[in-house]
């Protein structure tokens, strides 16, 4: 399992003793808004959180944790989650309200990103977002990932977007 260290983040594989910081990332009206699920509560965040843990060992790629370097103050997660919908894994990235607009996201997306496709030789990372989370489509954008489904799953507009390695 490996560690990420990035300008202003440590990015670590989740561990149990981070469940209260994952309840709380995931149970937050405003962090998950603009999500498909919407908040979720201590015994499903506690249930992701050992899906992410069991990831790591079955895989050896999925979430890290999110800490800014300077603070030492949890941030969110952004990392991999494999879905039975998809045939390559699906980059996720939650972050805390109180670190939005701080350029956080991108940081991690791109560590994320670079991650996979280099060092875990994935050959296509996707990535799903409703059109109307903006931000997220134009995080999606800015890292070279395109659209290439915009009714995923049946839902409209939720967007597949996909990156292949080159």
């Amino acid at each position: 399992m490996s560690e990420i260290i990035t300008e202003r983040l440590i990015m670590r594989p989740f561990d149990a003793a981070d469940i209260n910081y994952l309840i709380h990332l995931k149970g937050s009206a405003t962090n998950m808004a603009r999500t498909t699920i919407g908040p979720i509560d201590a015994t499903q965040a506690t249930m992701q959180l050992d899906h992410y843990r069991q990831q790591w060992k079955d895989l050896g790629l999925g979430m890290w944790s999110l800490t800014h370097k300077a603070s030492g103050e949890f941030v969110g997660e952004c990392g991999y989650v494999k879905r039975p919908d998809l045939d390559d894994f699906s980059l996720r990235y939650t972050l805390s309200d109180s670190w939005w607009g701080q350029g956080l996201t991108p940081e991690a997306v791109q560590a994320a990103l670079h991650y996979g496709l280099n060092n875990a030789n994935l050959k296509k990372v996707s990535a799903l977002a409703l059109s109307s989370n903006e931000r997220s489509c134009r995080i999606l954008e800015a890292t070279g990932m395109s659209v290439v489904d915009n009714n995923f799953g049946g839902w409209s507009d939720f967007y597949r977007y996909q990156l292949t390695q080159k």
